[in-house]
């Protein structure tokens, strides 16, 4: 289900990507499944395969308490993209 009334067969792809955009990690949720609940999955599995990292760039969708918390104390920065023109 997409909304209240909306019926679909979808799935996402939520993804970790380096900055030339190759993807590092990605997990695979049905299409109502919110990126802020996806992000504990996708920030595991990336900081275990990928201890160095020390920038997280992440939407607007995934700026919530639970989340910045744990970014910041794992002694990462969280961060959000900028719009480009």
């Amino acid at each position: 289900y997409k909304g209240e009334h909306k019926r679909c067969f979808a799935y996402e792809a939520h993804t970790a990507c380096d900055k030339n955009g190759y993807v590092l990690e990605a997990v695979v949720t049905p299409g109502n499944v919110h990126e802020s609940v996806a992000f504990d999955d996708v920030y595991g599995k990336l900081i275990q395969s990928f201890p160095e990292v020390e920038t997280v760039v992440a939407d607007a969708a995934c700026k919530t308490p639970h989340i910045c918390k744990k970014v910041f104390q794992n002694g990462r920065v969280l961060s959000k993209p900028t719009s480009v023109p």
